[in-house]
């Protein structure tokens, strides 16, 4: 009887032992963490685990996917491991050069994009794989250039555009195709874009 009860104690054990493996390897993330070295930049991203499959992939989406030590792009489908996670690249000089966030292949949320000095190039919104929301463009010395929205992957909204150092253009689209702007509301507009895009030199006062 005392055999029979050590043999049980050691079976259990050993399947303790085995879902213990098998618990840290679902939670170690360094499992799915890749890195690609490029010529002046390098990408660090994460991949799909093999529990999550692939859902439902839609003929109209640009995937992100990766094999062969490549992230490789493709509408409607994919050959990989899908892009799954936060998504990050870095200059040589260690400083951010993109940043986002990929949800089974698709951009997904706010991805923003600096300059080698550090300076914000760009904020754009995403969801499913398709520009949505606001979005942001500066210029190299981050300033404010462009900004507007998207709605499932086309402009729609205003867009205001810097043209100049103290003149904004304002254009209206709907669903991606400009509409007429109604008259009467491009003075006030043009004002307070102006105190958005132009910057302030604050003087400091004299005693």
């Amino acid at each position: 009887m005392r055999i029979i009860y050590i043999t049980v104690l050691q079976l259990c054990l050993l399947f303790l032992q085995a879902d213990a493996q098998r618990i840290k390897s679902y939670f170690d993330a360094d499992n799915y963490n890749h890195t690609i070295n490029y010529d002046h930049y390098k990408a660090v991203f994460y991949v799909q685990r093999p529990e999550t499959g692939s859902g439902n992939i839609k003929s109209d989406r640009k995937y992100a996917w990766f094999s062969g030590n490549q992230i490789r792009y493709t509408q409607g489908g994919y050959s990989g491991k899908l892009l799954n996670g936060i998504y990050n690249e870095f200059y040589d000089t260690k400083g951010l050069k993109t940043q986002g966030l990929f949800e089974m292949g698709l951009k997904s949320g706010k991805w923003k994009s600096w300059g080698e000095d550090g300076v914000l190039d760009s904020i754009v919104n995403y969801s499913s794989g398709k520009p949505n929301g606001k979005f942001e463009k500066y210029d190299q010395e981050g300033v404010l250039l462009e900004r507007g929205s998207y709605r499932d992957g086309q402009l729609n909204g205003k867009l205001e555009k810097r043209i100049g150092t103290d003149s904004i253009q304002v254009t209206r689209y709907k669903r991606g195709k400009v509409v007429a702007y109604k008259p009467g509301k491009a003075v006030k507009i043009t004002r307070w874009l102006k105190s958005i895009f132009t910057k302030k030199d604050k003087k400091p006062k004299t005693i």
